[in-house]
């Protein structure tokens, strides 16, 4: 045994018999940084510890890990969804392996983080896999100088990483009951490998994997939390409730600390956590509800820290679950409950003192004034605390109070100034309280008031400074009270003029004194600026007094050099040569901040305190230092003139929060250079994470190009440089070139942000410093690649180029021939309207020829009624008639298209609507043998629809089905609600759609078996004048004419078809009142444009000859008739019709018509619209304004047909107006019945006859029934759903008894019954109301025009249109 152990083994023996003087010294206050959930922490609960080669520091707790910057913490968690997520939240060891990779313990599985990717792979305990990890629990990790992992698990078992996802397992078997669980792993400096387990410790032999148990204390195995080494080579054990061993195992020397209730130098704690050695080989143990203990070896003696409420910056929690030291000496110490506590102990710069409770200590934190006495003890003085004398030796204070019992205490808490003269007496300035002296040795206080009758006491109790300047004249600055000075007499003088009073001072509230080198009195003042007095010259110079609002000056420092220092909102010099003061930088925000002190140390630099921390000040190079509370500091204000250097160079400087003390040389600042590293990518403010679809392949830290799209110009990098120390105070500047000209100074702050930043290239480059502004050489740089849109590549540029001229080629041709195609449209139109023009022109024509047709016919088949003869006489007047439908249909078509048919929408029953259509098809389908089938809605929804347009668009589709449909086929119409389980027919389709967007629609199906169309043929099938083929007759507009009146309707059209099959037509109409505008309404607007294909088509259909009520041969041949017309054939017909009954008087124009009228006073006028000379309406209404002829009946003739004409022919005052061709059975009938009375008319149409036959019944009952009978049908007449059904409802009967009743009282069915109240009812509107006929059908309830005018001939003989000429008669 080596001489050098033996003396080793003897010193370990001393130290532990003879306990030395505690060469720590005093306890230090430790000042704690507190990192929580609040900072971003996952769980205020720590396991573990670990700073990775970078520098990060990871941060395991019991809801996740973290990894911590300084600034930014990034958590992991398990994620169930994932997995390549950790493998749980509760994170038990981290360490890093030797390819760099960090692994992770958790209490369910091992972990292997990918730093690049931010992916972790797994570990479990495998069953069926023998090279498996050997439990999920895992409680240690250990890299041993090998760079092999050691993995401790819960069950005992010791697991090797092998490096191929293999592990090796040594089990640690003890001969103790119960589970056994590895605790801590360990290797000493000799390379000894020591395993701590809950059955005590034991040292492991890698090379045979045998476990050697070590008896720590004697007869007991405890269970081992933790595990160090000090600066001896003693192995020190952390135990759960054996306090701390200290064991050197080859001479198996033990040693044992544990806890002392009464010995305060004693562990905390018996509960030991976690043990470290730090590189100054201080021993910190961390105990359960212990705190944090600081262990000396050589005096077994414990320094411990405790959470202090009064202190916000002591421990957070008294249970200390993890220690670590990271590269830069800062102890991070992880706590239960309570986050981290960081001990910097670089960053206690300054010495701070502030009152603290049960310990000797400063009185108050707002320290005011500081003086060093003779003695080198150091006066404060506290605004609220009174005085304390600080002993620099001892570290001990003294305070002294004011007592309102005694008179000799000082006179007020409130101190705001201190001062020793040159007698050694203490001068103390209050606020309140006037001056206090203190004698030397003395602790007894002597007062001087303000007394009002004493003029040579002092002028006011508010005392701010007591100065003695070198002529040991004491100067006394009061607030409210001006400038005083004390005499050695005892007298106080005011000092306000200068020298023959031809000076005076500015301000009544003096702040601050100081004296020049020159001898100069420099008066400070709040109110009055800054005064000079020159004593030699009793003079008063004045500075910063001509601004409006008076600057606060508080701080005048005289330095070394001679140089007088002004401190207010910035810092001024003194220039002598030019008398003024002029502000010295704009550095370190001298400019701007409030200065509260200035001093000067033995390098002549400038410590000066202010509203925002201290600054260190160069004033030759104006170099700069600027420190806050991160420092040390007490907090960043402090307190005006609150600053002193003593005699041996110690600075003093008091705040808000206590006061510092410090000696300049002794400040060493931080010479770590920080590594930079890229943390964080936001785009558009949202982070972006490692992915497939992220711009981020791996993490930013590593990545070297980052590559964007023009979508994500907007961004923002985060940075961190990885100093510790003070870390809020790290500065960095950023550049990103290519965009930015500078660099960009961000101060402390670690992002940079960019928005739509162009297309391109870029580099952006970020540099740090740490705390103490010791910046590293080394710039962080990224490749920013912004790609720009596929728009603005090159490539697309020349094609773009390309396509631009081809395109320009192309635009002109196309324009060429849409130039071409718009002219043939327009000539297309241009020939459309000249067809329409054309057609209605040839219509107007054909109506005078049409009437010289059928008027001779008719007279013919009436007059010569021979049998051989009548089949032609049918077969011109068939022809002749078609003739007149087809011109008719023309003429509509025209109204359409030129936009004067509008709208007119009501509410109807659309069943009733259809079945009143197609009942005028029964015949001919039943002529035919055609299956003609209706099927109706099931719905008793209301429909809102045009009647007129939609009975058109009904006729058209079922006049076509019937006309290319073979006999024996079928025939459907059919009324649909919605087309949700609609299905075309066939396969060639044609879909016309409208825009229009609806709540409720109806379609209309006409369905037929007739010849088809072809697919080639249904597109063309809506154009105008186009017949598919040869097999389909008629002139080409009738579908046309539908499509024009469904897109009128707001409708659509769908078409399908199949060549010799059949063809089905579907219109759908909005159906709902919101889907049309107010005057799209009938009630609304009720003048309406008729279609007079429906209605000439249907009065033609049915107009017969009635036979007049005979008129006298005397009051015929006595009745003259003036016929005025420019046709002399038509004048010559209308002569032969009339003479034979009737005075006939002939003219050919207006003009000569008005002149007979005058001559020869006609019974009624006949005349033609189209004249020259003077035309119809010129002549009606010259005639209507003569007061001798305006009583003639006026029938006026014209062959134009459209509303206008009919408009403008009323409007002169015409009593009649007939359209061509001219019926002259109608004519003749007219005549005749303009000769009768219109009260015959009454008499014949009226309800009398059914007056009469219910008087005409016997019993009451009978009469009493009917009469209710006929009320429940007036009740109900506008209602078109109106039945038997409902009437037996209303009046209580069945309907077999019902209809016999009625059949008995009547002679008449229900039915008919019905029908002949409504018509009748209908007749009396048009008779007594003169109300138009499309109202007249909705007051009686019938629906189609076509029914109604087939009804009511059959009711009464004639047309309705027949009708209300004869009645204007």
């Amino acid at each position: 045994m080596s001489k050098r152990f033996i003396l080793f083994i003897l010193g370990n023996i001393l130290f532990s018999c003879f306990p030395t003087k505690n060469i720590w010294g005093q306890k230090w206050d430790m000042s704690f940084k507190h990192i929580n959930i609040e900072q971003g922490l996952s769980n205020s609960t720590i396991e573990c510890i670990y700073q990775d080669k970078r520098g990060f520091i990871w941060i395991g707790t019991r809801d996740g890990l973290n990894r911590y910057d300084g600034k930014h913490i990034v958590v992991y968690k398990n994620e169930s969804n994932n997995p390549f997520s950790l493998s749980d939240n509760f994170v038990t060891a981290i360490t890093e392996d030797s390819q760099g990779n960090i692994w992770i313990g958790t209490i369910d599985g091992l972990n292997r983080l990918d730093e690049k990717k931010n992916t972790f792979e797994r570990f479990f305990y495998q069953k069926q896999n023998p090279n498996s990890l050997g439990n999920n629990a895992i409680t240690s990790l250990l890299k041993d100088q090998k760079g092999q992992l050691w993995i401790g698990t819960q069950g005992g078992v010791l697991n090797l990483w092998n490096g191929d996802h293999s592990f090796k397992k040594y089990a640690l078997n003890t001969s103790t009951h119960g589970q056994t669980a590895i605790t801590s792993l360990y290797q000493d400096t000799e390379n000894n490998y020591w395993v701590g387990s809950n059955k005590g410790l034991y040292f492991f032999e890698p090379h045979n994997g045998h476990f050697q148990y070590t008896e720590t204390i004697t007869g007991s195995r405890p269970t081992v939390n933790c595990l160090a080494q000090d600066a001896q080579g003693n192995l020190l054990i952390g135990t759960n409730g054996q306090g701390l061993m200290s064991f050197n195992y080859r001479l198996g020397l033990k040693k044992r600390f544990v806890q002392q209730d009464l010995n305060p130098q004693s562990l905390a704690n018996n509960l030991v956590k976690s043990i470290w050695v730090d590189h100054k080989k201080q021993i910190w143990i961390g105990c359960i509800n212990g705190g944090l203990n600081l262990f000396e070896p050589l005096t077994g003696h414990f320094t411990n820290y405790q959470p202090r409420p009064e202190n916000p910056k002591s421990l957070s929690q008294r249970t200390i679950s993890a220690l670590f030291e990271d590269n830069q000496g800062n102890l991070w110490i992880g706590t239960h409950r309570g986050g981290i506590n960081l001990y910097m102990s670089q960053v206690q710069k300054f010495q701070l003192f502030r009152q603290q409770l049960n310990e000797n200590s400063l009185s108050y934190n707002d320290v005011r004034a500081f003086c060093e006495d003779s003695s080198g003890d150091i006066w404060i003085g506290t605004d609220g605390g009174g005085l304390n004398l600080f002993h620099k030796n001892t570290q001990t204070f003294e305070h002294f109070k004011h007592n309102p019992f005694q008179t000799n205490s000082i006179s007020s808490n409130e101190i705001l100034g201190l001062t020793q003269d040159h007698q050694k007496r203490l001068w103390i300035a209050t606020w309140g309280g006037g001056l206090s002296v203190l004698e030397k040795g003395s602790r007894s206080f002597k007062r001087f008031l303000q007394q009002e009758n004493n003029p040579n006491s002092l002028g006011s109790n508010y005392v701010q400074q007591v100065f003695e300047d070198r002529q040991q004249r004491l100067w006394i600055a009061t607030y409210y009270g001006g400038l005083y000075q004390y005499l050695p007499d005892g007298r106080f003088i005011k000092i306000l003029y200068g020298k023959n009073r031809k000076s005076q001072l500015l301000g009544n509230n003096i702040i601050c004194l100081n004296q020049d080198l020159r001898g100069r009195i420099w008066i400070g003042t709040d109110d009055g600026g800054l005064n000079c007095l020159d004593p030699q010259a009793g003079v008063f110079s004045h500075y910063f007094h001509k601004d409006s609002q008076k600057p606060d000056i508080r701080i005048i420092f005289v330095d070394r050099q001679g140089r007088i220092w002004v401190g207010h909102r910035g810092l001024y010099l003194w220039h002598e040569k030019e008398q003024r003061f002029k502000l010295f930088t704009t550095k370190a925000h001298l400019s701007e901040d409030f200065i509260k002190g200035i001093v000067q140390d033995d390098e002549s630099n400038l410590w000066i305190s202010s509203s925002n921390g201290i600054t260190k000040l160069n004033p030759q190079n104006l170099q700069f230092q600027q420190y806050n509370s991160a420092d040390g500091l007490q907090g960043l204000e402090f307190e005006p003139n609150a600053a002193l250097r003593t005699k041996d160079g110690q600075i003093y400087f008091g705040g808000v929060k206590g006061f510092n003390a410090f000696y300049p040389h002794k400040i060493s600042n931080n010479n770590y250079i920080p590594p930079i590293y890229l943390t964080s990518l936001q785009i558009f403010n949202k982070k972006v994470g490692v992915g497939k679809e992220s711009p981020l392949e791996e993490d930013i830290s590593y990545l070297k190009t980052l590559e964007l799209s023009h979508r994500q110009n907007t961004f923002s990098i985060d940075f961190a440089a990885l100093n510790f120390t003070a870390s809020e105070n790290n500065q960095y500047a950023y550049k990103l070139e290519g965009w930015d000209k500078d660099w960009i100074i961000a101060g402390s702050e670690n992002r940079a942000s960019y928005t739509n930043v162009s297309p391109s290239n870029y580099t952006f480059m970020v540099k740090a410093s740490n705390n103490d502004g010791v910046w590293n050489p080394e710039v962080t740089t990224l490749e920013v690649i912004i790609h720009p849109p596929f728009w603005a590549t090159w490539w697309f540029r020349v094609i773009a180029f390309i396509l631009i001229l081809t395109g320009i080629r192309t635009f002109y041709q196309f324009r060429r021939r849409m130039a071409i195609q718009q002219l043939k449209e327009q000539q297309k139109e241009e020939l459309h309207q000249e067809q329409l023009q054309f057609f209605t022109n040839i219509s107007h024509e054909l109506r005078t020829p049409l009437s010289l047709i059928l008027g001779p016919l008719e007279k013919l088949k009436k007059d010569f009624p021979s049998p051989l003869a009548l089949p032609y006489y049918d077969m011109i007047q068939r022809n002749a008639k078609r003739l007149l439908a087809l011109t008719n249909e023309l003429m509509d078509f025209r109204k359409v298209e030129s936009g004067a048919l509008q709208l007119h929408v009501m509410q109807g029953n659309i069943n009733i609507f259809l079945t009143e259509i197609a009942e005028e098809f029964q015949d001919l389908a039943t002529e035919k043998g055609i299956d003609f089938r209706i099927t109706p809605t099931s719905s008793q929804q209301t429909q809102w629809f045009d009647r007129q347009i939609l009975e058109k668009i009904a006729i058209n589709l079922l006049s076509n089905a019937f006309k290319y449909t073979s006999n024996g086929k079928k025939i459907e119409i059919q009324i649909l609600e919605s087309l949700e389980n609609f299905q075309p027919q066939y396969q060639s389709q044609l879909r016309i759609t409208n825009g229009f967007t609806s709540s409720q629609m109806l379609y209309l199906r006409v369905a037929d078996q007739g010849i088809g169309i072809s697919q080639e043929s249904i597109s063309q099938l809506f154009e105008r004048y186009y017949r598919t083929t040869e097999s389909h007759i008629g002139s080409g507009i009738g579908l046309a004419f539908v499509k024009s009146l469904t897109q009128l309707h707001k409708g659509s059209i769908w078409v399908s078809s199949e060549r010799g099959a059949g063809t089905e037509m579907l219109i759908g109409i909005p159906s709902g009142e919101k889907d049309y505008l107010e005057y799209e309404k009938w009630l609304t607007n009720r003048t309406q444009i008729r279609l007079e294909s429906l209605s000439n088509s249907l009065e033609s259909q049915f107009t017969e000859p009635e036979v007049p009520s005979k008129v006298s041969l005397a009051q015929a041949s006595s009745t003259k008739i003036l016929i005025v017309d420019d046709n002399d054939e038509l004048r010559t017909f209308l002569k032969d019709a009339l003479q034979n009954e009737y005075l006939i008087i002939e003219a050919e124009n207006g003009q000569l018509g008005y002149e007979q009228a005058k001559q020869n006073h006609p019974d009624v006028i006949i005349s033609d619209v189209m004249m020259p000379v003077m035309n119809g309406v010129e002549f009606c209404k010259k005639l209507k304004t003569d007061p001798l002829l305006n009583h003639i009946p006026f029938l006026m003739l014209t062959a134009k047909s459209a509303s206008d004409a009919q408009l403008e022919g009323v409007a002169s005052g015409a009593d009649y107006y007939f359209a061509k061709p001219l019926s002259i059975d109608i004519l003749t009938l007219t005549l005749k019945n303009i000769l009768s009375q219109r009260q015959k008319f009454k008499e014949k149409y009226g309800f009398a006859q059914l007056s009469e036959k219910i008087q005409q019944i016997d019993e009451e009952k009978d009469q009493a029934f009917l009469n209710d009978f006929l009320q429940i049908i007036h009740e109900n007449l506008s209602d078109p759903e109106m039945n038997i059904e409902l009437i037996c409802n209303k009046i209580g009967m069945s309907r077999t008894k019902l209809y016999s009743k009625v059949k008995d009282l009547t002679g008449q069915p229900i039915g008919d019954f019905i029908r002949t109240i409504r018509l009748k009812t209908a007749l009396q509107l048009m008779t007594e109301q003169q109300m138009p006929i499309a109202e007249v059908m909705y007051r009686v309830g019938i629906q189609t025009q076509s029914y109604f005018t087939k009804a009511f001939k059959n009711e009464f003989g004639k047309t309705p249109m027949q009708f209300l000429k004869e009645l204007k008669g």
